[in-house]
């Protein structure tokens, strides 16, 4: 059975358990996450998958989830795999990041991260999000830093 882990715990040596560790605090210590009920479902030092649930008070003017929810979950996704990457816990700051929207999401999404150039100081990371049929709806490459 795996232990409950809470983001205030102190910071396990165990690699995995640094991982839940990690994901819960972007669950519930980052507040916007927690707002629109983000759940982070997979963290490994390979990838980051992320949901977030279709919600009406994000929706836009066509019942779509608004592009800037979108591009949140996009960057929150693409900055976790970057940590993900280095085998860091932590802070990166979103340095650029460039989205495209291929379809409206009217369904909860599913956003995978893979950070595509580890670096010391500069990451790079690839994020697709897909809707509840497996839809591509955006493609976003998010470039952080360690601050």
């Amino acid at each position: 059975m795996n232990p409950v882990i809470d983001a205030n715990d102190p910071l396990p040596s165990d690699q995995s358990i640094r991982w839940q560790r990690q994901a819960r605090h972007f669950e519930s210590k980052v507040r916007f996450n927690a707002v629109c009920g983000l759940q982070v479902t997979t963290w490994t030092d390979e990838m980051v998958v992320m949901v977030l649930p279709y919600a009406e008070q994000f929706r836009n003017s066509t019942d779509g989830l608004h592009g800037g929810i979108v591009a949140s979950l996009a960057d929150t996704c693409g900055t976790a795999a970057s940590l993900a990457a280095v085998g860091e816990a932590g802070f990166l700051a979103t340095v650029s990041m460039n989205i495209s929207y291929l379809a409206i999401a009217t369904t909860d999404l599913t956003a995978t991260g893979q950070c595509i150039k580890p670096g010391r100081r500069i990451q790079v990371s690839e994020v697709r999000i897909r809707d509840a049929s497996g839809k591509l709806v955006a493609e976003a490459i998010v470039t952080s830093m360690r601050p």
